[in-house]
């Protein structure tokens, strides 16, 4: 594990770490978890910004499944699926240009009044 971890960007369902110490990245979006080198990184967040959901929403429109937009792994058995809201997301996540950033209904807690 890294010894020294920088918070790039926050989201309800994730968290984009950087390594100082190792050069990585570590995405964690819902119940993926990612590990990138500089490289790897870039050509992840090149993919999913230039993602056309409205394309990928019109290919499958006659799909069993509600998540309908494919991002490709490398493992030929394994492709991942989601939808409009979290591909805008994890746009948004792996915007390193942004800082974290949570709206007041994204923290789960009960707020208490005085």
């Amino acid at each position: 594990m890294c010894k020294t971890l920088k918070i790039v960007n926050q989201t309800k369902n994730g968290i984009l770490l950087y390594c100082t110490y190792n050069n990585i990245y570590h995405l964690l979006f819902n119940n993926l978890n990612f590990n990138f080198t500089k490289a790897e990184f870039k050509s992840f967040s090149a993919y999913v910004k230039n993602t056309d959901t409205e394309f990928w929403e019109r290919e499958y429109k006659n799909s069993i499944f509600t998540k309908r937009i494919p991002i490709p792994t490398i493992q030929s058995n394994l492709l991942i699926l989601l939808d409009k809201v979290e591909v805008k997301e994890l746009k948004h996540l792996v915007s390193e240009d942004n800082h974290p950033f949570l709206k007041l209904m994204d923290i789960d807690y009960k707020i208490y009044l005085n």
